[in-house]
């Protein structure tokens, strides 16, 4: 009778992933999944999934909850400036920035230049970003259902 050998295979993925591709792998061959599956379960093809695996691509705001509920966490590491602050909850909510700037009320060019630094926030738009900042899931559905702006191709 013929012996056969078996060994347990190395991990092919980081026991402590830092990037969003080393979460998105970790979570995939824990739960045994092929990137098809997987893509499938976050609305997205076996070829984006690799792109994010191999890090070579990120998911925009409207993938971003999906990721996230595929890996029952946020893997995006806490934020400490108002535009980190920012992108993380526009993000996690999965809206365009003109999206958000109409909630605020203003315009998607000045949102950009108070988020880069370059004009300086009055207190009163201060408080609506951080009101922004805030919203709870209910509340931000009021942002989700202002207009996404039309881009338009050649």
């Amino acid at each position: 009778m013929p012996l056969t050998l078996k060994a347990l295979r190395k991990k092919d993925y980081s026991e402590y992933p830092k990037t969003l591709g080393e979460h998105l792998k970790k979570r995939r061959r824990e739960l045994g999944l092929l990137q098809r599956e997987a893509g499938e379960w976050m609305g997205v093809s076996a070829d984006t999934i690799v792109n994010w695996e191999k890090d070579r691509a990120r998911p925009v705001p409207s993938q971003f909850k999906p990721v996230v509920a595929f890996l029952g966490y946020d893997p995006t590491p806490v934020t400490a400036s108002l535009a980190e602050r920012f992108e993380a909850k526009r993000r996690s909510l999965g809206a365009t920035i003109d999206q958000v700037a109409q909630y605020l009320g203003w315009d998607e060019g000045s949102l950009r230049r108070y988020l880069r630094g370059e004009w300086q926030l009055s207190c009163e738009r201060a408080d609506a970003l951080e009101e922004f900042l805030g919203l709870t899931a209910p509340a931000a559905a009021s942002v989700l259902a202002m207009p996404r702006r039309k881009r338009w191709s050649a």
